[in-house]
């Protein structure tokens, strides 16, 4: 009797394994999802919203806010997510509001998953289409040549010039390096899941009166970095923020450019 019950299990947690696989094979970024109307409407531009699914736990991007929750499959792709899905609460425009708040009210009426080539489609227990992503491969945070797209300023703002996208960023191996606008710096830093520190910048000593304002936004970026405990990698790009969540720096991916002047080399 006991080989009977042990035989069952394996066989159960084996079906699980083979639904989840589909699942955590690729992470996903949302394209279409079922409004308050009930009809399939394409995702806002300029937002994003995606899903990742790992052993057990599924995490993402509602387009504003980062969620959190945990999910269960079973044979036949079966799915259910937990009903309870923890969200950061950070202040949204209103359209990027109401359409966090329609995605993240589909995930717990879940029952099943769909996967079609790179597409998946979960679907409700009317066999119904709830959601539809696309497969996506997700940013690196090392390799990555990363210039900003916007700047806290210290005075509680992101904002962006004609000027930011001179600030530059590139990790590998426990260091941090790139342009601050006028001069190279570079930095240790310390990696710990989505956890990140970074030391004292150290930079060249060079003073820019062009571009007007680049040694002012120079050390805004440079404090913003210092500020900054966690990092957050999109479909589109890096953003870095501080202990409470706040936004230091945005980053899109920029172009290789050529070897910069190493900032210990003064």
């Amino acid at each position: 009797m006991c080989k009977k019950v042990i035989i069952a299990i394996l066989i159960f947690t084996s079906g699980i394994c083979m639904a989840a696989d589909g699942l955590e094979t690729s992470d996903w970024r949302l394209d279409r999802y079922l409004d308050a109307s009930g009809q399939m409407t394409a995702v806002l531009p300029g937002t994003t919203v995606t899903a990742s699914f790992m052993g057990g736990k599924l995490s993402g991007s509602a387009g504003c806010n980062r969620y959190f929750g945990n999910y269960n499959t079973g044979t036949e792709r079966q799915l259910s997510i937990s009903t309870y899905i923890g969200a950061t609460m950070m202040a949204c425009a209103p359209p990027a509001s109401e359409q966090e708040h329609q995605y993240l009210e589909r995930l717990p009426v879940v029952v099943a998953f769909r996967l079609e080539g790179s597409s998946l489609r979960l679907l409700d227990k009317d066999q119904q289409v709830v959601l539809e992503y696309s497969a996506v491969k997700p940013l690196a945070l090392e390799g990555t040549h990363w210039q900003a797209s916007g700047i806290n300023n210290g005075k509680g703002g992101v904002v962006s010039s004609a000027n930011t996208q001179l600030a530059t960023a590139r990790f590998k191996g426990g260091k941090v390096s790139g342009h601050a606008g006028c001069n190279a710096f570079n930095a240790a830093y310390e990696m710990t899941g989505d956890q990140i520190t970074m030391g004292p910048a150290m930079t060249t000593r060079k003073h820019c009166a062009e571009p007007e304002g680049i040694m002012e936004q120079e050390q805004e970026y440079l404090q913003a970095l210092s500020r900054v405990r966690v990092f957050e990698l999109t479909y589109t790009g890096l953003k870095l923020r501080d202990e409470k969540g706040s936004l230091q720096v945005n980053f899109v991916v920029g172009e290789d450019l050529p070897a910069q002047q190493d900032a210990t080399n003064n």
